[in-house]
Formats: C-alpha cells, structure tokens, sequence
C-alpha cells in the first residue's frame, strides 16, 4: 500500500546497490582513516593564497568537453584563473576515458597496484566508490568539511542532507558529494502540441483523457500521411522498468499507486519494495489493454532510451514523459526535419483515486574523494577554490567568474553577457566542466529560485544572475529559444512536487543483493513482459510476488530496512 504520509524528501538517492570489494593493496580496515597531520593555516592575501598551493588530481573524460586555443584538462582557463586569483595550482596527473568505463578501470588499478593516490579525484559509478571506501585510503572529510566548507556551502548540502548517505559507512563521511539540481528531472507529460491543435483537443486532466488522447494520436493521422504509423504513448522498458530519463514508466505506474523497482515507505514506515505492490498488478494490466489497442508500440519490451530518442525524432510519439530538457534533445533533432513540430510539457493527469507517484533524480551527479595522506595545506586550498566557487550565491556580481568564462561562455557587451554561439571567438565552451567536480556548484535552492523567475518571465536581480553565474548560462539565451522550452517545465514540474518519490535505500549492496538481485529482477522482467504481451493473465502477478517474497526478496527487505533504521530520523 502507497504510503499516505506526504513524502518529505525532495529528491530522489538513487541507491548505491553494487557490490563493494576490498582493495587489497594495504589491507587496511574501513576504520582506518588517518588524518592529514595539522600544520599553520595557509596565509590568503585579497583571496589569494600566497605562496600557491598544488592540488593533484585524477580525472575522467567527459566526451561533452569541449576545448579551444589549444587548452586541455591539464592547462585552460579555469586552472590558470584558479591558480591566480586564488592560489590554488590544479595539477592533473593523467586523464582517462570515462564514457566507456577505462576511467573507473584505471582507477582500480592504481589502488589494486598500491601506486601512490593523487590528492583528490571525482567518481560517479557506486561500485568504484564502496571499493575506495572500503580500502582505507580515503579521507574521513567528515571533520574537515566541517572546520573548512563555508556556511554557504554547507546550507547548498543541507537543502538535501541525503546527499551524503551513500557515501557514509559507519556514520563517517568518506566522500563529498557534487550536488546537482533535482526539480526538472522528474517526469512532466510532453505532447506534440501540432497534433492537439489538429485535432481541437487538450491536454489530458484525468486517466480517461488521456486514453481518449491516446486513442486519437494512434487513429486520426495526427502527422497527416495517410498512414497508422503513430503510437500515443512512448516508454522505455528494455531490462528495467525505471531509469530512463525520457520513456520515464514511473509516472505511468504511479497512476496506480506504485512505482517499481524503488524502495520507499510504506504505511508502518518501513521502506517497501515497490515492484511486487498491488498497484503494479493494475497498472500491468492496463498496459497490456493499451498494447492490445495499439497506443504503445507492438515491441515495447525493446524500447530503450535510444529507441525513445530514435521514434520522437521520426515524428512517430504523441506523448512521453521525462525530464526538462526534452525538447533539447531529441526535440531539436525532430524540429530540424519538422519545424512545426513542436512538444509542450503539461502536468501529469490524475490516476485512479486521484493517484500520483513519479521518481526524482538524484541530489548528487558524483562525488569527491580525498586520500587520507593529502597534506593539511592541499586540503586548506581545496576548500578554499570550492568556497570560492560557491560565493556566486552570495554575490550581486553577475561576472563574478569573467576571470575564465569571459570569451568562453559568453561575452560581456554594453554591460550584458551575449551568449551567442557565433558572436563568441571560437565558439561557446562550458567552462564549468573544467572545475574539479567536472560540474558547476549548485545550491539547490537558490538555483531554482532564479529558473523559476525565469520561466515566469520575472525581471532578474543581479542576485539571481549571480546564483546562475555557476553555469556560464546568465539568463535566457535568446538565440537559443529551447531554452524557454526547458524552464517552463521546471515550472510545471513544480505543481506537483507532492507526487515526487525518491529512492529512500541509500547504501551499498545488501548480503542478499549481492547473490540473489540478479536472479530476482530478471525474474520481474519476465512477468512484467508476460503480461504485458498477454501472453500471461494478469493473476500471474500473485505468483511472482510469493516467489519474489521466497527467493530472497523477504531478506533483501529486511535487510534493507537494518540500513534504514540506522538513518531515517
């Protein structure tokens, strides 16, 4: 049964379930998190530490980074502006792909091999983090973050203090988290607004509408060529249910009061697996009817986030949930084959009982690791480049960080940032990518009152264009008319924070994940596509849920609800 309590949380943790190996380099113990031996604080002059301090670091390759003027993780704007405005010298030590996993490989190697660990690196795939974790060599940040985060920084993590849950063992921090917005990716209703206008319809408020809205994008010829080649409905549902952040199913099945393959709380307060609530057994249902009546396509079971991609470009979906920057991408692909085709983001319509439930992203995109044998000063200079990097928030300076994004991500003319990729020499270059985290700082809050003021076409304050600074994007870009698409469902999303479910199961994988996850989801597959094919009744369902609960699932919940006990307030 859906919990009835209104959910407090925010934003979804995404729950760090991989297994976690022991490095076997040093055999240490978890516990064993030595301290940076304490030295005099640095001397800092106008923001500036003097002499300048070296920070060393490991970094992964984003295949989105773009350089010019010849620059390279190693030296381009950012590390010289860090290194003579704030004293902080940012030395990278090697560079490896991360898109195809080499980075988080070579990490593993230089612990496996004992090779000295750089000051500090970023890492967002869990099972390499519980492995550093595990091995002894990180640094407890715990008092460190404490003595050295500035209030500002500190108040952004507090916006979502379970941001550090999967990075705790212990009740010890071992890793900071790089926090990221969370209000826009949870699903809002994209719909091909041409095709309402055709056919003199709107937007769907309730299931039935929608069904109704359904049944008219697959048989009136909303594209107009004479053929049934179109599908109301579009879902990613290719080895998992949940995950994709465009094909979003997680609204679908919360119109019934469920969400699969999510822990979260149940009427007692104990977290609950949501793939075996009865809800699920409705929606699959449901599914199956609208298969059936051809509103989703006759191969769903093989649609993934590409496919997704792939059929909104065709022209070929009605509607689809996801997140807020949708109609970026793949909405500008379809528009340069189709220029009137265009998606608008709409609430989500209520279900049965009025029912609402969808997932929200993470409140971290990754994390930071120290090594427990950084010295005190490169520890002191790491805090001071985040501080300053978080000052934006407290600043009235919308060019608070023209020292590396002048010429890069904008210009500065008459006063104003020009954002024009083709006014900017050598084009726009996300200079945020360049930090330590790979990413801009976020203080949640703070960032989605400035994007809120813009959807709503409010006037900005220098404050709120300083909050934006972060992001080298300050204000609308006018010649980018996306954008406007991208913030308005923000805005949207906003009137129903009330259905958002985060995942509440925060840590590592449990003993009973360990040996029987696999088994068990692809157990949920197998049912789920069944009866969605029809090729089970929908009472198969009952079957699965006594299996699940046999197989292991009664253990994985109670093991589950060990962890939660030692976090939940």
């Amino acid at each position: 049964m859906r919990n009835k309590k209104k959910i407090i949380f925010t934003s979804l943790v995404l729950a760090l379930s991989f297994s976690s190996v022991i490095a076997c380099s040093n055999g240490n113990e978890p516990g064993n998190t030595k301290q940076p031996e304490k030295s005099a604080e640095l001397k800092i002059v106008d923001g500036k530490i003097e002499p300048a301090v070296t920070i060393t670091m490991v970094r992964g390759e984003d295949p989105t980074v773009k350089f010019k003027n010849g620059e390279n993780y190693m030296d381009n704007v950012h590390t010289r502006w860090a290194k003579e405005t704030l004293g902080v010298e940012l030395k990278t030590l090697w560079t490896s792909a991360s898109g195809d996993g080499s980075y988080d490989t070579k990490l593993k190697l230089m612990l496996s091999s004992g090779d000295k660990m750089p000051d500090l690196f970023v890492a967002n795939q869990a099972n390499t983090i519980n492995t550093f974790i595990d091995s002894g060599k990180l640094l407890d940040v715990t008092e460190a973050f404490d003595k050295y985060a500035s209030d500002t920084w500190k108040a952004a993590v507090n916006d979502d203090p379970t941001a550090w849950y999967p990075f705790m063992k212990d009740g010890k921090k071992f890793a900071i988290p790089v926090l990221r917005p969370t209000m826009g990716t949870q699903s809002t209703l994209w719909i091909r607004q041409d095709w309402l206008d055709k056919l003199n319809m709107k937007a769907p408020n309730t299931l039935e509408e929608m069904e109704a809205l359904m049944d008219a994008f697959v048989n009136q010829d909303p594209d107009g060529n004479g053929k049934k080649d179109t599908v109301g409905l579009e879902i990613a549902m290719k080895d998992q249910m949940l995950g994709a952040p465009m094909g979003d199913s997680s609204w679908i099945f919360g119109l019934f009061g469920a969400i699969p393959e999510r822990w979260y709380p149940s009427a007692d307060g104990n977290l609950q697996y949501g793939s075996i609530q009865p809800g699920v057994k409705t929606a699959l249902g449901k599914l199956n009817e609208w298969k059936n009546k051809g509103f989703i396509a006759s191969d769903i079971a093989l649609h993934d986030f590409n496919k997704v991609a792939e059929n909104v470009t065709a022209g070929k979906v009605g509607m689809l949930g996801g997140e807020s920057w949708m109609m970026v991408y793949p909405g500008s692909m379809l528009l340069a084959s189709n220029p009137t085709a265009i998606y608008n983001s709409y609430p989500l319509p209520k279900g049965v009982n009025s029912e609402n439930m969808r997932t929200v992203g993470n409140p971290y995109s990754s994390a930071i690791l120290i090594s427990k044998d950084i010295s005190e000063e490169a520890l002191q200079a790491f805090f001071h480049y985040q501080n300053a990097l978080y000052d934006s928030y407290i600043s009235d300076d919308p060019f608070i960080f023209k020292g590396f994004q002048d010429g890069y991500d904008y210009i500065i003319q008459d006063g104003k940032a020009n954002m024009d990729e083709k006014q900017i020499p050598g084009g726009k270059t996300p200079t945020m990518k360049y930090t330590i985290a790979g990413a801009d700082a976020v203080y949640p809050s703070k960032r989605l009152e400035a994007n809120l003021k813009m959807a709503k076409g409010e006037a900005l304050t220098n404050a709120d264009l300083a909050a934006l600074a972060p992001t080298g994007i300050l204000g609308i870009d006018d010649t980018n008319p996306l954008e406007h698409f991208t913030t308005k469902a923000i805005l949207v999303g906003t009137e129903q924070t009330d259905t958002d479910v985060p995942e509440y199961f925060q840590g590592p994988s449990t003993k009973t994940m360990l040996s029987r996850k696999e088994l068990l989801t692809k157990m949920q597959m197998d049912t789920y596509i069944e009866i969605i094919y029809g090729k089970k009744p929908v009472e198969e369902f009952d079957t699965f849920v006594q299996k699940w609960k046999s197989s292991g699932g009664d253990d994985i919940t109670k093991e589950v609800n060990e962890w939660y006990a030692t976090v939940k307030k």
